[in-house]
């Protein structure tokens, strides 16, 4: 069995660097959809958790993109993350977090999650979240 890559190899001078993701980060820790937005390509992908496809609820455009991140921030309002990590790979990068919420049945849930991005040009060009739920109380 052989694998092989499906990655596009960056041909965009532009590179995100650790200060790029601490002010990306810092922007949705904030919940700036105004900062966030300034960070991503004009032709974006977000891909939710959550949804009818395989995929999740993808908002594709940046203007979708800020709609789904509005979405997601009205949704869980009390949302807070610890324990996150990241790591930049050329073009490609990914974050870990725990993060804790209360459900639309009231319930406090604990999840870890996953986001792994594409980027392009100095900017996020794709977020696909994964999330594995640990505790619903």
């Amino acid at each position: 069995m052989s694998f092989q890559s499906t990655r596009a190899q960056s041909t965009s001078a532009t590179v995100v660097d650790d200060a790029f993701m601490v002010r990306f980060l810092d922007a949705w820790a904030r919940k700036s959809v105004e900062d966030i937005i300034s960070m991503v390509t004009d032709d974006v992908v977000l891909e939710s958790a959550f949804g009818p496809d395989s995929h999740g609820k993808r908002f594709v455009g940046k203007k979708a993109f800020a709609e789904g991140t509005v979405r997601f921030f009205d949704v869980l309002k009390d949302m807070s993350s610890k324990d996150r990590t990241y790591a930049i790979m050329g073009d490609k990068g990914f974050t870990e977090a725990t993060r804790t919420y209360t459900d639309a049945a009231g319930k406090r849930v604990t999840v870890r999650v996953c986001d792994i991005f594409d980027f392009r040009d100095g900017k996020v060009s794709s977020k696909r979240a994964y999330i594995k739920q640990l505790t619903a109380e």
